[in-house]
């Protein structure tokens, strides 16, 4: 009998092997879920975030729609790889194990924006993993340990996506050499988007457009000195496709603040504070019926509540301000 036991008992090297090809098995299925899940990902980001998709919902149907069709023969090595070392046929699990990865995949994305790096990529192979390990193992607990695992990972999204923003915020001040995080004050003109910060060696500028065909027209501008400025000096203008500099009249409007224009026409403001020098120009806020005298107040008047609401940015408000600079080896796996 021993010796029958001995004959049919499998190698301990071919049970080892076969742990080892069902992980690598398991493993692949998950990457290539995670692969597949990305252009129908990137269809429903687009329509969602607005992004400017041709067609809107039916552009983004269209992006979603080829993502899956290009997905299912990539899929079915991943499924042969499954069924030769764990016996399992996903084939008939075909729609379902892609929708999942897509849903697990897109709720992942609006949490942690994906950046090319290691810990992005470990991180956004998670959630088809977990489909994979439900999809594969098929015990009664398979599925609850699945949801569990995913719940896990969307906990552990939102820390990693602060700690990624730092490391982006680490990476722009080393690569631009800029001098202090107090530079980067954040003003808020309403209607208009601010396009990325850049540093010159003496000034942080931002500049502000709104949509004007297929580019944006700038029509707002601030720039942050270190230290006190001249208040009264000439100021950054924002002329559509252009910048210029103008000067203004210069009045003091506070501790620290200076009006800059007419009661005709106000430009902007000056701010001093906190070790920096703010200077505001710009803004588009609609005129009515209004005289230009009562419009001019006005835009003072708003101009003076933005320029006062400038705050410092924070890790979030830099990092989506700025453009990434060039990692080194900690920074390029913490991405």
């Amino acid at each position: 009998m021993t010796a029958q036991l001995a004959q049919t008992a499998p190698p301990a090297g071919g049970a080892g092997r076969s742990r080892g090809a069902r992980c690598a098995a398991l493993l692949g299925l998950a990457v290539t879920g995670a692969a597949v899940s990305v252009v129908p990902v990137l269809g429903v980001q687009g329509w969602l975030n607005d992004s400017g998709l041709p067609f809107g919902l039916v552009g983004a149907a269209a992006v979603v729609l080829v993502g899956l069709l290009v997905a299912v023969p990539l899929l079915l090595p991943a499924f042969r790889g499954v069924r030769r070392t764990w016996g399992r046929d996903l084939r008939p699990m075909l729609g379902r194990v892609l929708l999942a990865d897509t849903v697990a995949m897109l709720l992942l994305a609006r949490l942690l924006p994906f950046r090319w790096g290691v810990l992005s990529c470990l991180v956004f192979c998670l959630p088809a993993l977990c489909v994979a390990w439900a999809a594969v193992v098929r015990t009664r607990s398979a599925v609850p340990v699945a949801v569990v695992a995913l719940a896990l990972v969307y906990a552990v999204a939102v820390p990693v996506r602060g700690l990624q923003q730092h490391v982006v915020v680490r990476q722009w001040m080393r690569t631009e050499a800029v001098p202090s995080r107090a530079l980067a004050q954040v003003v808020v003109l309403p209607g208009m988007a601010q396009e990325r910060y850049t540093w010159d060696g003496t000034r942080l500028t931002a500049l502000f457009g709104v949509p004007a065909g297929p580019m944006d027209a700038w029509l707002g501008a601030e720039q942050v000195t270190l230290g006190s400025t001249d208040p009264c000096g000439p100021l950054l203008d924002a002329q559509g496709d252009t910048t210029g500099t103008v000067s203004p009249p210069c009045v003091q409007d506070g501790p620290g603040l200076w009006f800059r224009g007419t009661s005709q026409e106000a430009v902007g403001y000056v701010l001093q504070r906190g070790g920096v020098t703010i200077a505001l120009t710009g803004g588009v806020w609609a005129q009515g019926e209004e005289s230009d005298a009562a419009y001019a107040a006005r835009r003072r008047a708003a101009l003076r509540e933005v320029i006062l609401a400038a705050h410092t940015a924070t890790d979030a408000e830099l990092a989506s301000r700025v453009r990434p600079g060039h990692p080194d080896l900690l920074e390029g796996l913490l991405r």
